[in-house]
């Protein structure tokens, strides 16, 4: 079986269970994206740490298990949960002990890597942060005061952006977008993949949610759009910087959590942002 089709078998089953959590919501939502924000901090956790391994379950799915690891997951969930119950001083808090952790850590081991607080700081933004505010996107709260669920929404505008770009780049890619980044990614997969959001975003609207105005929705589809392609790049480049080809093996055909997950991690928060700041201003 090849690789393509164990893709596409792996989005079929997929795809409609993580749209079935978010219609569940609130806090079934919450477990999930707190689940994969763990799997997704543990795979770029071991993408520049080499822990211990050992033989368990466990830590054949998450890889070796140390004390540092454990308080780097364990504040990194812990920020997901703050971000659903819109407490930012539980957040502020928590990156806070994030940053004297790392400090201390830093100064008390034996070999000194002090760019290591930055790239530990760079991850609870990069992955905590956003799966925080895609759970609160799609708890009842939220969706009341914004009049649709965003999360889904997002969600499906990304994997539409991911798929389209991705066949789209195999069938008909020549130039290529980024080659010292990721060089499979071409331009002609790139503008296809943008198209399809533009247009999925007016079947969502027009299919479930007829009264967002057009103008809206296609700047939803645009963020997400662009946003999504750049969360692609920037995680291909990490997996360059460390030379590697996948975050992990985790999904069949997909590679790992992060790399099912990273055009997500750009999409979410500016959407969320977006949304903000039309009620602000409004």
């Amino acid at each position: 079986m090849s690789n393509t089709t164990v893709r596409v078998i792996v989005g079929v089953i997929g795809i409609p269970l993580i749209i079935l959590l978010a219609l569940a919501g609130n806090y079934v939502f919450l477990v999930f994206c707190v689940i994969v924000s763990f799997l997704c901090m543990n795979e770029f956790y071991n993408l520049f740490e080499k822990p211990k391994s050992s033989s368990g379950v466990l830590t054949g799915l998450i890889g070796g298990i140390s004390f540092h690891k454990m308080v780097f997951l364990a504040i990194s969930s812990l920020i997901v949960v703050s971000f659903y119950f819109v407490d930012f001083n539980y957040v502020l808090i928590l990156y806070f002990l994030m940053f004297i952790y790392l400090i201390v850590d830093e100064v008390f081991k034996s070999e000194k890597h002090f760019e290591a607080i930055g790239t530990w700081l760079l991850s609870v933004v990069y992955i905590s942060t956003p799966f925080g505010l895609l759970s609160q996107m799609d708890s009842s709260k939220f969706i009341s005061h914004f009049g649709a669920n965003y999360a889904i929404i997002v969600m499906v505008l990304v994997w539409i952006s991911d798929t389209f770009a991705y066949f789209g780049g195999k069938t008909f890619g020549k130039h290529k977008l980024a080659e010292r980044i990721s060089p499979k990614k071409t331009w002609e997969g790139s503008i296809i993949g943008f198209i399809f959001t533009l247009l999925a975003g007016l079947v969502i609207k027009f299919l479930f949610y007829y009264g967002l105005s057009v103008i809206h929705i296609i700047a939803i589809s645009l963020i997400a759009g662009v946003f999504a392609q750049i969360g692609d790049l920037f995680e291909s480049h990490l997996k360059r910087l460390v030379q590697i080809k996948d975050s992990s093996q985790l999904i069949p055909g997909h590679g790992g959590f992060l790399d099912r997950f990273d055009s997500l991690l750009f999409a979410v928060p500016a959407v969320y942002i977006y949304l903000y700041l039309i009620t602000t201003l409004h």
